[in-house]
Protein backbone atom coordinates (compact mmCIF):
# COMPACT_ATOMS: atom_id res chain seq x y z
CA UNK A 1 0.00 0.00 0.00
CA UNK A 2 1.39 3.74 -1.01
CA UNK A 3 1.53 5.40 2.55
CA UNK A 4 3.15 8.82 0.48
CA UNK A 5 1.19 11.70 2.57
CA UNK A 6 2.62 15.27 3.01
CA UNK A 7 1.27 18.85 1.73
CA UNK A 8 3.74 20.61 -0.40
CA UNK A 9 4.07 23.87 0.34
CA UNK A 10 5.35 27.46 -2.33
CA UNK A 11 5.63 30.59 -0.96
CA UNK A 12 6.33 33.68 -3.81
CA UNK A 13 7.69 36.91 -2.23
CA UNK A 14 7.12 40.48 -3.18
CA UNK A 15 11.04 42.00 -2.88
CA UNK A 16 14.22 40.13 -2.07
CA UNK A 17 13.77 39.75 1.40
CA UNK A 18 12.06 36.88 2.85
CA UNK A 19 9.66 38.47 4.62
CA UNK A 20 7.89 39.58 1.97
CA UNK A 21 5.47 36.94 0.78
CA UNK A 22 3.01 37.86 -1.81
CA UNK A 23 1.29 34.31 -2.24
CA UNK A 24 1.49 30.56 -0.47
CA UNK A 25 0.71 27.34 -2.43
CA UNK A 26 -0.30 24.29 -0.71
CA UNK A 27 -1.32 20.97 -2.50
CA UNK A 28 -2.21 17.99 -0.23
CA UNK A 29 -1.31 14.32 -0.75
CA UNK A 30 -2.99 11.72 1.38
CA UNK A 31 -1.85 7.77 0.55
CA UNK A 32 -0.45 8.40 -2.48
CA UNK A 33 -3.10 10.46 -3.77
CA UNK A 34 -3.59 14.49 -4.52
CA UNK A 35 -6.67 15.92 -3.50
CA UNK A 36 -7.02 19.69 -2.87
CA UNK A 37 -4.76 22.20 -3.75
CA UNK A 38 -4.99 25.96 -3.12
CA UNK A 39 -3.24 29.25 -2.90
CA UNK A 40 -3.85 32.62 -1.35
CA UNK A 41 -2.56 36.40 -2.00
CA UNK A 42 -0.57 37.48 0.94
CA UNK A 43 -0.01 41.41 1.08
CA UNK A 44 3.50 41.93 1.87
CA UNK A 45 4.37 44.57 4.19
CA UNK A 46 3.46 48.46 2.92
CA UNK A 47 2.51 46.40 -0.22
CA UNK A 48 5.97 46.88 -1.63
CA UNK A 49 7.20 44.93 -4.88
CA UNK A 50 10.69 44.72 -6.56
CA UNK A 51 9.82 44.68 -10.75
CA UNK A 52 12.31 41.81 -10.72
CA UNK A 53 10.10 40.11 -8.99
CA UNK A 54 7.24 41.45 -10.35
CA UNK A 55 8.67 39.99 -13.56
CA UNK A 56 9.11 35.88 -12.42
CA UNK A 57 5.54 35.63 -10.78
CA UNK A 58 3.41 38.20 -12.01
CA UNK A 59 1.66 39.24 -8.72
CA UNK A 60 1.85 42.94 -8.74
CA UNK A 61 0.79 45.50 -5.56
CA UNK A 62 -2.86 45.86 -7.03
CA UNK A 63 -3.86 42.15 -6.50
CA UNK A 64 -2.84 42.15 -3.17
CA UNK A 65 -3.76 45.76 -2.00
CA UNK A 66 -6.50 44.26 -0.09
CA UNK A 67 -5.43 40.90 1.08
CA UNK A 68 -4.59 39.68 4.73
CA UNK A 69 -0.88 40.11 5.70
CA UNK A 70 1.12 37.51 7.05
CA UNK A 71 0.54 38.05 10.13
CA UNK A 72 -3.53 37.57 9.60
CA UNK A 73 -3.11 34.40 7.55
CA UNK A 74 -0.95 32.89 9.46
CA UNK A 75 -2.95 31.30 11.77
CA UNK A 76 -4.67 29.76 9.23
CA UNK A 77 -1.65 28.88 7.56
CA UNK A 78 0.16 27.00 10.84
CA UNK A 79 -2.47 25.28 11.99
CA UNK A 80 -2.93 23.40 8.13
CA UNK A 81 1.23 22.61 8.75
CA UNK A 82 0.87 21.78 13.08
CA UNK A 83 2.17 18.18 13.06
CA UNK A 84 2.79 17.30 9.32
CA UNK A 85 5.23 16.30 6.90
CA UNK A 86 5.76 19.30 4.10
CA UNK A 87 7.33 18.91 1.03
CA UNK A 88 9.28 21.84 -0.93
CA UNK A 89 11.39 22.69 -3.82
CA UNK A 90 14.50 24.04 -2.35
CA UNK A 91 13.62 24.05 1.08
CA UNK A 92 15.88 26.74 2.63
CA UNK A 93 14.08 29.16 0.63
CA UNK A 94 10.72 28.23 2.04
CA UNK A 95 11.85 27.62 5.88
CA UNK A 96 13.31 30.33 5.49
CA UNK A 97 10.67 32.12 4.72
CA UNK A 98 8.34 31.58 7.64
CA UNK A 99 11.52 32.19 9.87
CA UNK A 100 11.83 35.40 8.95
CA UNK A 101 8.14 36.32 8.63
CA UNK A 102 7.20 34.85 11.76
CA UNK A 103 10.22 37.04 13.61
CA UNK A 104 9.23 40.14 11.48
CA UNK A 105 5.45 39.89 12.61
CA UNK A 106 6.58 37.95 16.33
CA UNK A 107 4.89 35.07 15.80
CA UNK A 108 5.63 31.32 17.06
CA UNK A 109 7.10 29.37 15.00
CA UNK A 110 4.83 26.01 13.90
CA UNK A 111 6.00 22.47 14.78
CA UNK A 112 5.94 20.25 11.58
CA UNK A 113 8.67 18.28 9.48
CA UNK A 114 9.91 18.65 6.25
CA UNK A 115 11.97 17.47 3.21
CA UNK A 116 13.51 19.31 0.02
CA UNK A 117 12.34 17.84 -2.88
CA UNK A 118 14.98 19.45 -4.72
CA UNK A 119 17.60 18.10 -2.55
CA UNK A 120 16.75 14.69 -3.09
CA UNK A 121 15.92 14.73 -6.60
CA UNK A 122 20.23 14.84 -6.65
CA UNK A 123 20.25 11.37 -5.43
CA UNK A 124 17.34 9.91 -7.11
CA UNK A 125 18.33 10.80 -10.01
CA UNK A 126 22.01 11.72 -10.19
CA UNK A 127 23.53 13.25 -12.96
CA UNK A 128 20.81 15.18 -14.08
CA UNK A 129 21.40 18.51 -16.22
CA UNK A 130 19.57 20.69 -13.75
CA UNK A 131 17.53 20.27 -10.31
CA UNK A 132 15.62 23.04 -10.80
CA UNK A 133 11.58 22.39 -10.21
CA UNK A 134 10.32 23.53 -14.22
CA UNK A 135 13.29 20.90 -15.35
CA UNK A 136 12.41 18.19 -13.31
CA UNK A 137 8.94 18.50 -14.09
CA UNK A 138 9.34 18.65 -17.77
CA UNK A 139 11.44 15.37 -17.50
CA UNK A 140 8.87 13.85 -15.72
CA UNK A 141 6.00 14.69 -18.39
CA UNK A 142 4.14 17.11 -15.31
CA UNK A 143 2.68 20.27 -17.05
CA UNK A 144 4.75 23.15 -16.03
CA UNK A 145 2.19 26.20 -17.48
CA UNK A 146 1.89 28.96 -14.76
CA UNK A 147 5.18 28.17 -13.03
CA UNK A 148 6.24 31.05 -10.40
CA UNK A 149 2.62 31.25 -9.45
CA UNK A 150 2.38 29.45 -5.78
CA UNK A 151 -0.59 27.43 -6.43
CA UNK A 152 0.94 25.65 -9.16
CA UNK A 153 4.41 25.52 -7.99
CA UNK A 154 2.92 23.90 -4.74
CA UNK A 155 1.28 21.01 -7.15
CA UNK A 156 4.16 20.88 -9.42
CA UNK A 157 6.11 20.13 -6.61
CA UNK A 158 3.23 17.26 -4.86
CA UNK A 159 3.18 15.43 -8.32
CA UNK A 160 7.04 15.86 -8.25
CA UNK A 161 7.78 14.08 -5.19
CA UNK A 162 5.52 11.12 -6.14
CA UNK A 163 7.02 10.34 -9.09
CA UNK A 164 10.58 10.87 -6.98
CA UNK A 165 9.52 8.03 -4.53
CA UNK A 166 8.60 6.06 -7.77
CA UNK A 167 11.48 5.75 -9.35
CA UNK A 168 13.56 5.05 -5.80
CA UNK A 169 10.76 2.18 -5.33
CA UNK A 170 9.58 3.65 -1.75
CA UNK A 171 6.19 3.47 -0.50
CA UNK A 172 6.90 6.39 2.90
CA UNK A 173 8.46 9.78 3.02
CA UNK A 174 10.77 7.95 5.53
CA UNK A 175 11.97 5.36 3.71
CA UNK A 176 12.96 7.56 1.28
CA UNK A 177 14.97 9.96 3.34
CA UNK A 178 16.26 7.04 4.80
CA UNK A 179 17.43 5.37 1.53
CA UNK A 180 19.44 8.48 0.53
CA UNK A 181 20.23 9.40 4.49
CA UNK A 182 18.84 12.24 5.04
CA UNK A 183 16.87 13.61 8.80
CA UNK A 184 14.04 15.77 8.50
CA UNK A 185 14.67 18.84 8.99
CA UNK A 186 12.01 20.42 11.82
CA UNK A 187 10.19 23.07 13.13
CA UNK A 188 10.17 22.03 16.78
CA UNK A 189 10.43 23.94 20.53
CA UNK A 190 10.92 27.14 18.55
CA UNK A 191 14.19 26.08 16.96
CA UNK A 192 14.56 25.49 13.60
CA UNK A 193 16.91 22.55 12.28
CA UNK A 194 17.58 21.93 8.27
CA UNK A 195 16.57 19.43 6.00
CA UNK A 196 20.28 17.33 6.51
CA UNK A 197 21.99 14.48 4.27
CA UNK A 198 23.68 12.29 7.25
CA UNK A 199 27.13 10.94 6.53
CA UNK A 200 30.09 8.61 7.61
CA UNK A 201 31.04 10.20 11.35
CA UNK A 202 33.46 6.97 12.34
CA UNK A 203 35.18 7.44 15.29
CA UNK A 204 38.86 6.98 13.75
CA UNK A 205 37.72 10.76 11.71
CA UNK A 206 39.84 13.62 13.63
CA UNK A 207 37.80 16.80 13.47
CA UNK A 208 40.31 18.20 10.55
CA UNK A 209 40.08 14.68 8.77
CA UNK A 210 36.13 15.35 9.07
CA UNK A 211 35.97 18.71 8.08
CA UNK A 212 37.99 17.97 4.68
CA UNK A 213 36.09 15.33 3.73
CA UNK A 214 32.36 15.63 4.08
CA UNK A 215 30.36 17.15 1.22
CA UNK A 216 27.73 19.68 2.40
CA UNK A 217 24.32 19.43 0.06
CA UNK A 218 24.55 23.52 -1.30
CA UNK A 219 20.85 23.22 -1.55
CA UNK A 220 20.74 23.71 2.49
CA UNK A 221 22.96 26.64 2.69
CA UNK A 222 21.54 29.49 4.29
CA UNK A 223 23.34 32.90 3.64
CA UNK A 224 21.08 34.53 6.55
CA UNK A 225 22.73 32.36 9.14
CA UNK A 226 25.26 34.08 11.15
CA UNK A 227 27.45 31.28 10.82
CA UNK A 228 27.08 30.81 7.01
CA UNK A 229 30.83 31.30 5.36
CA UNK A 230 32.13 31.96 8.71
CA UNK A 231 34.99 29.76 10.60
CA UNK A 232 34.25 27.81 13.77
CA UNK A 233 36.33 26.54 16.03
CA UNK A 234 35.18 24.02 18.78
CA UNK A 235 37.11 23.47 22.38
CA UNK A 236 35.97 21.69 25.18
CA UNK A 237 33.61 18.53 26.16
CA UNK A 238 30.36 19.49 24.42
CA UNK A 239 27.15 18.42 25.25
CA UNK A 240 26.90 16.82 21.50
CA UNK A 241 29.01 14.94 19.78
CA UNK A 242 31.50 17.09 18.18
CA UNK A 243 31.51 15.75 14.48
CA UNK A 244 27.48 16.36 14.93
CA UNK A 245 28.28 20.65 15.90
CA UNK A 246 30.96 20.51 13.08
CA UNK A 247 27.90 19.27 10.41
CA UNK A 248 25.39 21.78 11.58
CA UNK A 249 28.31 24.36 10.28
CA UNK A 250 29.32 23.24 7.01
CA UNK A 251 25.54 22.04 6.38
CA UNK A 252 24.42 25.96 6.44
CA UNK A 253 27.14 26.75 4.53
CA UNK A 254 30.30 27.66 6.82
CA UNK A 255 33.47 26.74 8.02
CA UNK A 256 34.74 24.23 10.25
CA UNK A 257 38.95 23.90 11.49
CA UNK A 258 40.61 21.95 14.87
CA UNK A 259 43.32 24.78 15.30
CA UNK A 260 42.55 28.18 15.93
CA UNK A 261 43.99 30.65 13.83
CA UNK A 262 43.89 34.51 12.42
CA UNK A 263 41.36 32.42 10.02
CA UNK A 264 38.54 32.05 12.67
CA UNK A 265 35.78 33.92 13.47
CA UNK A 266 33.63 31.86 16.45
CA UNK A 267 35.71 29.74 19.25
CA UNK A 268 32.73 27.42 20.43
CA UNK A 269 33.60 26.49 24.34
CA UNK A 270 32.13 23.25 25.62
CA UNK A 271 31.57 22.35 29.45
CA UNK A 272 34.43 24.77 30.88
CA UNK A 273 33.53 27.78 29.84
CA UNK A 274 35.93 30.87 31.17
CA UNK A 275 33.51 33.25 31.83
CA UNK A 276 32.73 30.57 35.04
CA UNK A 277 35.95 28.72 36.30
CA UNK A 278 38.11 32.01 35.24
CA UNK A 279 41.82 31.55 33.55
CA UNK A 280 42.89 27.89 35.17
CA UNK A 281 40.31 26.29 34.04
CA UNK A 282 40.39 27.48 30.38
CA UNK A 283 41.85 25.62 27.42
CA UNK A 284 45.12 26.35 25.26
CA UNK A 285 42.77 27.56 22.63
CA UNK A 286 40.07 29.62 25.27
CA UNK A 287 43.60 30.90 26.21
CA UNK A 288 44.90 31.67 22.65
CA UNK A 289 41.33 33.18 22.01
CA UNK A 290 41.46 35.47 24.50
CA UNK A 291 45.44 36.50 23.84
CA UNK A 292 43.94 37.07 19.97
CA UNK A 293 41.04 39.48 20.72
CA UNK A 294 43.37 41.43 23.08
CA UNK A 295 45.72 41.92 19.91
CA UNK A 296 42.81 43.11 17.57
CA UNK A 297 41.55 40.03 16.16
CA UNK A 298 37.73 39.75 15.06
CA UNK A 299 37.10 36.87 17.34
CA UNK A 300 33.98 35.87 19.31
CA UNK A 301 33.67 33.06 22.39
CA UNK A 302 30.51 31.30 22.70
CA UNK A 303 29.32 28.82 24.73
CA UNK A 304 27.61 25.60 23.27
CA UNK A 305 24.27 26.76 24.34
CA UNK A 306 24.97 29.82 23.02
CA UNK A 307 25.82 28.55 19.69
CA UNK A 308 22.56 26.05 19.27
CA UNK A 309 20.74 29.15 19.74
CA UNK A 310 22.47 31.11 16.99
CA UNK A 311 22.68 28.79 14.31
CA UNK A 312 19.16 27.51 14.92
CA UNK A 313 17.72 31.03 14.21
CA UNK A 314 17.62 32.44 17.95
CA UNK A 315 20.19 34.77 17.94
CA UNK A 316 18.73 38.05 18.35
CA UNK A 317 20.73 40.30 20.53
CA UNK A 318 19.86 39.52 24.48
CA UNK A 319 20.98 35.80 24.21
CA UNK A 320 24.76 36.08 24.73
CA UNK A 321 26.98 38.23 26.95
CA UNK A 322 30.31 37.17 24.82
CA UNK A 323 31.43 41.07 25.91
CA UNK A 324 31.17 39.85 29.41
CA UNK A 325 28.37 41.97 30.22
CA UNK A 326 26.73 42.70 33.20
CA UNK A 327 23.13 41.26 33.29
CA UNK A 328 22.14 44.94 33.73
CA UNK A 329 24.30 46.30 30.73
CA UNK A 330 22.50 43.55 28.35
CA UNK A 331 19.32 44.74 29.70
CA UNK A 332 19.65 48.46 28.89
CA UNK A 333 21.73 47.33 25.47
CA UNK A 334 18.77 45.56 24.16
CA UNK A 335 16.23 48.20 25.04
CA UNK A 336 18.02 50.36 22.91
CA UNK A 337 18.74 48.16 20.06
CA UNK A 338 15.64 45.98 19.95
CA UNK A 339 16.27 44.89 16.30
CA UNK A 340 20.19 44.34 16.44
CA UNK A 341 21.42 40.66 16.41
CA UNK A 342 24.51 39.46 18.16
CA UNK A 343 26.10 40.33 14.97
CA UNK A 344 25.10 43.69 14.46
CA UNK A 345 26.20 44.31 17.74
CA UNK A 346 29.22 42.57 17.67
CA UNK A 347 30.20 45.05 14.40
CA UNK A 348 28.79 47.97 16.56
CA UNK A 349 30.96 47.24 19.93
CA UNK A 350 33.63 49.35 18.99
CA UNK A 351 31.44 52.32 18.64
CA UNK A 352 29.77 51.77 21.85
CA UNK A 353 32.44 50.58 24.02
Amino acid sequence: MNNITFIALDFETATSQRASVCEVGLAFVENGEIGMSRSNLIRPPHNQYDSANIAVHGITPIMTDISPGFDMFWPTLANILQGKTVVAHYAPFDMGVIREECLRCGLPLPEFRFVCSCALARYVLPGFYSYGLESLCDHFGIATNGHHRAGTDALMTAKLMLRLCEVAEVSTIDELIEKYHYRYGTFEGGTYKPFNRLRDRSNEYTPDQFAKDYQADASGFDEENPFYNKEEVFTGTMARPRHDLMQMVMDIGGRTKDSLTKTADFLVVGQQDYRVVGEEGMSAKQKKALQMIEKGASLTVLSENEFMEMISGGYRFGKTDFLDLSEEEVQRLAKLYPDFTVLDFEKMKGILY
